[in-house]
């Protein structure tokens, strides 16, 4: 007896089972197999989504977290979602929305700002092995761009790390 063909519900949950992905991510991954019809991948993305086990909102939120806590800033992160195929209004919601996570930020700086400046703390080791100021302050400024944070961010940060650092540019 030949075993039964798996629909398409069943594949998804499979596919579930193994890692979170967007509801882009699950319909690539159905029409990859080959086996099934748009009319299927719809029905059981549909599916997926009465039962409560496909959100993009709480993904785009989850890797969100994960690339702000490693340091990347909000270009890298909005990149990283629209890979993931999350829609533009939920990639602008989270970004643009407060993370509960966050701690409040000083007076005078965004939260972009205090992720940029915790990076360059990190990697403070790295920046002073340069002896020339302007030199340290550009270096520290193309990698939190590098890193997907907003050149106006990236220039306070630097300028306010060496304030701590007791240099100044010449």
């Amino acid at each position: 007896m030949p075993p039964e063909k798996k629909t398409a519900p069943v594949v998804a949950v499979e596919i579930l089972a193994k890692r979170l992905v967007s509801t882009a991510e699950l319909r690539k991954k159905l029409a990859a197999k080959k086996l099934f019809s748009p009319a299927e991948i719809d029905e059981a993305v549909l599916a997926m989504k009465r039962m409560g086990a496909l959100h993009d909102d709480f993904l785009a939120e989850d890797v969100a977290r994960s690339y702000r806590s490693r340091g990347y800033g909000p270009a890298r992160i909005r990149m990283a979602l629209r890979k993931r195929g999350i829609p533009n209004e939920i990639v602008e919601q989270v970004l643009n929305g407060k993370d509960e996570d966050a701690e409040p930020a000083e007076s005078g700086q965004s939260g972009d700002g205090e992720n940029a400046f915790a990076v360059l703390h990190r990697k403070a080791a790295q920046f002073r092995r340069e002896p020339d100021p302007r030199k340290r302050k550009a270096k520290a400024v193309r990698c939190l761009v590098g890193r997907g944070f907003a050149y106006e961010d990236a220039i306070e940060a630097a300028d306010r790390w060496m304030r701590e650092e007791g240099t100044s540019e010449e």
